[in-house]
């Protein structure tokens, strides 16, 4: 083989190998080697890119192996996942608008708050703690502290009650979770977004403004619409999502309790659950049906 064949045949088969991590990682580890060899034998010579039919069934097969990854859990633990992203979603959103109204605080000499400081950390190594371990008393030493800390001197006015009752409620769901099935690292791209667009709405990134309102709703929507567009693969992207949003405006839901104007808002995401709980149900094992492999 010539030079330039060689030359070919490498970036081709780079090209090959960058297109498959579509796939899931075990997937790769097994059939990785035999996918990446039929491609490249049903490439012409002269292309340095697969054929576009041949993308397309890459694409339309990753989209089926990741679909039966499901399958392999039960729908309750499936749901447990969604929660979990959902609620460690939220509480890394609270924990990074703490800090950046701290910042914001300290950067134009208003008065500082230390106890918001010790919540926002406790937190945050909660989560850490929650994500990395099984233990359920390793996650309780950032927990309880957090919680406690909320409680002795946290917001009990009137109309901030609802920001600790979610709080607090939200940290008691995280440590029931503990020691059962948990989202995998790669569900971290979720939080990334929402804790980088809670970051722009409290001005902590240099150069953002009035700005910075509608990219972090525009971020909410986005992360919507992609939820949406990926219940047939993953419904638990979905769940996740609506227990963040739900989670996020109960404190306004409460302080609007009486006059109702959260209800309308209520019934859109009841009636984006309903169908995406039933897909996960479809997308989970069930005793007595077996599994596609």
């Amino acid at each position: 083989m010539s030079a330039s064949g060689e030359g070919r045949f490498t970036t081709l088969e780079r090209r090959c190998r960058l297109l498959l991590r579509a796939y899931p990682a075990a997937y790769r580890a097994e059939r990785g080697e035999e996918i990446v060899g039929t491609l490249v034998e049903a490439t012409p010579g002269d292309r340095a890119w697969p054929l576009p039919r041949d993308i397309r069934g890459l694409a339309i097969g990753s989209l089926r192996a990741r679909a039966q990854l499901n399958r392999c859990n039960t729908t309750a633990a499936n749901l447990r996942v969604a929660v979990f992203a959902g609620v460690a979603a939220y509480l890394a959103y609270e924990a990074a608008g703490i800090l950046g109204g701290l910042a914001r605080a300290a950067e134009h000499g208003w008065p500082f708050t230390w106890h918001s400081l010790v919540v926002a950390t406790l937190n945050v190594v909660t989560l850490v703690l929650a994500w990395l371990s099984h233990r359920r008393t390793m996650v309780l030493a950032g927990a309880l502290p957090a919680a406690a800390s909320l409680a002795l001197v946290g917001p009990w006015h009137p109309y901030e009650v609802g920001y600790a009752v979610t709080y607090l409620a939200c940290l008691a769901v995280l440590i029931a979770l503990v020691g059962q099935e948990r989202p995998d690292r790669r569900w971290l791209w979720l939080i990334g977004p929402i804790v980088l667009a809670e970051l722009l709405v409290a001005r902590v990134v240099p150069g953002t403004g009035a700005e910075a309102d509608v990219i972090g709703v525009v971020t909410l929507c986005l992360l919507t619409l992609v939820s949406i567009a990926w219940l047939a693969v993953d419904a638990r992207l979905a769940i996740a999502v609506i227990v963040f949003v739900l989670a996020e405006s109960l404190p306004l839901a409460m302080a609007n309790l009486v006059t109702g104007i959260e209800l309308p808002f209520l019934g859109i995401c009841a009636a984006v659950a309903a169908p995406a709980v039933w897909l996960l149900r479809r997308q989970s094992a069930h005793p007595g049906r077996p599994t596609q492999t």
